[in-house]
């Protein structure tokens, strides 16, 4: 598979404002120096707690804000080098979709608006033809033309999310995010979504980054996986290695906590809450809650090492293995 979306050691860091003048600047690090490549055609899940910089990640990726450091490389290109105009039809290619299609499509339009709008803002076709796109796209999200003169507030949580995802896929892009897109809709909602966003990938190759914090919906749906803590990649691989074999323990306790007939086994519980991402942990950032902890993970950053094919991990307890297996 060819490379799509590159990222080289992207940060996110916001300035925090100071109490008194004599206080030294501190800065959230949402992001802290993530590197990832995405394959044209996968689904990559993106997953971890709330805070973790999970849709900040997928929100630099697209543009909709600016990196503080780091590349992003889609198709080889460096995105940050685009000229306006070049931005602008760059966006036909990536959209994204986010957790809240009531807060994400315009109240006072109707669907038919909503539809029509990115395809006149990227100047595609005549009315004849839009009036076609909008009502194919509308069939191809599981909606009629009953809909077309519908408000957001007149549908259920289900069928907005479908206008949303139709707004999405009607410019025929290569690659979306989907923050959080069924995470807001009932179990029976989820699987119709999930099951559409499978369809559309196959009809139109599309490559996704899917953030969610549903290790279910992750695992059924994606094909890699990358964990995420305190705005770094803890653990990647393929969704079938890290499910059978998590390395990291953050990860494990994710995994831990999925239900599951038949497990009688009790989550693991983390100690305490994410820490203050302004003044992050020294050495391992997970140190303060990982039920393993040692006296190295206080001190020193561990680096990410390679346990299989494609499955990495930057955690003191694979390299200590590794170390007494020499």
């Amino acid at each position: 598979m060819k490379p799509l979306i590159e990222i080289e050691n992207i940060k996110k860091f916001y300035k925090q404002k100071r109490t008194n003048i004599f206080e030294k600047p501190s800065f959230v690090k949402a992001v802290n120096g993530i590197s990832l490549t995405l394959y044209e055609g996968e689904a990559f899940g993106l997953v971890g707690e709330s805070g973790c910089g999970k849709s900040t990640t997928g929100q630099l990726i697209i543009q909709l804000m600016k990196q503080t450091d780091g590349t992003i490389r889609y198709k080889g290109k460096d995105v940050s080098t685009f000229s306006p105009k070049q931005l602008k039809a760059w966006r036909k290619e990536v959209q994204i979709v986010f957790q809240d299609p009531y807060s994400s499509l315009n109240p006072k339009k109707t669907i038919k608006w909503i539809l029509n709008e990115p395809l006149a803002l990227h100047r595609i076709g005549g009315k004849a033809y839009r009036d076609e796109k909008i009502i194919q796209t509308l069939k191809e999200v599981g909606l009629d033309t009953s809909f077309l003169y519908r408000y957001p507030h007149e549908l259920s949580g289900g069928q907005r999310q479908r206008v949303a995802i139709a707004a999405a896929i009607i410019l025929e892009p290569q690659f979306m995010v989907i923050d959080e897109g069924v995470s807001a809709l009932d179990v029976s909602v989820q699987a119709q979504i999930i099951n559409l966003l499978k369809e559309l990938q196959e009809k139109y190759s599309l490559t996704y980054l899917f953030i969610s914090h549903d290790l279910n919906i992750v695992q059924y749906f994606c094909d890699r996986i990358a964990v995420m803590y305190m705005g770094e990649i803890v653990e990647l691989g393929t969704t079938e290695e890290i499910g059978a074999y998590p390395k990291h323990p953050y990860t494990q306790a994710l995994f831990s906590a999925i239900p599951t007939i038949g497990n009688k086994q009790s989550p693991t519980k983390l100690k305490g809450d994410i820490p203050d991402t302004s003044d992050p942990p020294c050495g391992c950032t997970f140190h303060p809650r990982c039920p393993h902890a040692f006296e190295r993970c206080k001190l020193e950053k561990p680096i990410t090492m390679t346990i299989s094919k494609g499955h990495e991990a930057a955690c003191h307890l694979i390299k200590l293995e590794k170390e007494k297996m020499r």
